[in-house]
């Protein structure tokens, strides 16, 4: 039968003495307080997990006393009752202690990577940014909701109203992760009210395009000026220069890289994983665009890998928000997005059909639209030069059929 301890009592454990050699003082079911040879004293919990013989420390006397020492033991016992060493349970608590908001996101972004576009993840980063870049070394459990709150302000005082509304939605996912990860024990953005602290986003659920004959015409004249209006980069002129052209995304064309070009062929490779829809996409260039393309390539080509290099960094493109930014400068704002040059073809191109004689599926294809319906899909698989000559066709008339506009 084991030998049972008398626990030990405060005044006990003030008048032990320190000895030559460390010794240890029992208190029952595995604590111990040592006495070091110095007058520490800490406490230690000895018990058995997986047939081993193992310990832990309490932490020292007089900052953790006898008491919470018993309730730490008492902790220790019940996760051992579970099956759990509680080593590590005590390390993966200490981790998630420690744990910042920058390391949830690194975590996430990690996640996020392998279903996600490259240039999601890129624009992802780039709104985290501004949340990171003043909360991403305090550890997450210690960050309140008016620091997010005062996040979302600094943003908007800069009129970036749509970014602060990515932003709270990000964060509000990465909280999320979070929770569910156990890191904390609750969502914090939940409890903010999105209607009390942003301000109204004008962006209209179908991105404002602009789709009449004479306001496309003018849009395209007032393109050929940002460089003198506005004093806009060499990139951000080149990019509004190509867009009607070639209609991508945003982000496709912002990160456009020299690699994927081929301007002898007129072909534009994109890598699925800068695909919205995670298909390989060729985007056929139509003369107009090869020679915008070959402008630029003297100003780019020799210092970045990107076609429109960002004018402070040359590893990054353009921002989405000097896009958004320069449109609105030029008297567009809730009248025509960047994504509504994707909507000006896609409406010109249905209406104008029996005048280019390419019928849906062609229209949607230069679009990158995946078919919607499930069936026609199955039996019509996807490939990325499906169509190519088609597209190729039907992209060279609307160029053509821009320059005419533009020149009547």
């Amino acid at each position: 039968m084991p030998k049972i301890s008398k626990p030990l009592t405060t005044t006990e454990i003030k008048n032990f003495k320190p000895k030559d050699k460390q010794y240890k003082k029992p208190d029952g079911r595995g604590l111990w307080l040592v006495v070091r040879p110095t007058g520490a004293k800490y406490w230690r919990y000895d018990f058995k997990y997986g047939g081993k013989n193992l310990s832990m420390s309490f932490g020292v006397y007089p900052g953790v006393g006898l008491k919470e020492a018993r309730e730490k033991r008492d902790a220790a016992r019940e996760l051992l009752s579970k099956n759990i060493n509680p080593i590590s349970e005590k390390r993966i608590k200490n981790a998630s202690e420690s744990l910042t908001l920058q390391n949830v996101i690194d975590e996430w972004i990690d996640l996020r990577k392998k279903s996600s576009s490259t240039a999601t993840i890129t624009q992802n980063k780039r709104i985290l940014k501004n949340i990171t870049d003043w909360l991403g070394n305090i550890a997450i459990k210690d960050i309140k909701r008016v620091d997010i709150i005062s996040a979302l302000e600094k943003l908007q005082s800069r009129r970036v109203i749509e970014t602060a509304h990515r932003l709270l939605s990000l964060i509000n996912k990465i909280y999320m992760f979070a929770v569910t990860k156990e890191y904390i024990e609750h969502n914090i953005i939940a409890d903010i009210d999105k209607k009390s602290v942003l301000i109204p986003n004008q962006k209209d659920t179908h991105l404002a395009a602009i789709t009449e004959l004479k306001d496309i015409k003018q849009l395209l004249l007032d393109i050929n000026l940002i460089g003198e209006k506005l004093k806009s980069d060499i990139s951000t002129i080149f990019i509004f220069k190509l867009i009607p052209y070639v209609f991508v995304r945003s982000e496709n064309i912002r990160l456009m890289c020299w690699d994927d070009i081929n301007l002898e062929k007129g072909v534009w490779e994109i890598p699925k994983e800068k695909m919205k829809m995670k298909v390989d996409f060729v985007c056929p260039l139509p003369k107009q665009a090869i020679a915008i393309l070959k402008q630029i390539e003297p100003f780019s080509r020799h210092r970045s890998r990107f076609v429109f290099p960002s004018p402070y960094k040359n590893d990054r493109g353009v921002s989405g928000a000097t896009l958004s930014d320069t449109l609105n400068k030029l008297g567009y704002q809730n009248k025509h997005t960047f994504h509504g040059f994707r909507s000006m073809f896609s409406t010109i191109a249905h209406e104008l059909y029996k005048e280019h004689g390419f019928h849906s599926d062609i229209i949607e294809s230069c679009l990158a639209h995946k078919e919607k319906n499930k069936v026609k899909a199955a039996y019509n698989r996807e490939s990325k030069y499906k169509y190519f000559d088609e597209k190729k066709e039907l992209i060279q008339w609307y160029a053509d059929w821009l320059d005419n506009l533009k020149d009547t």
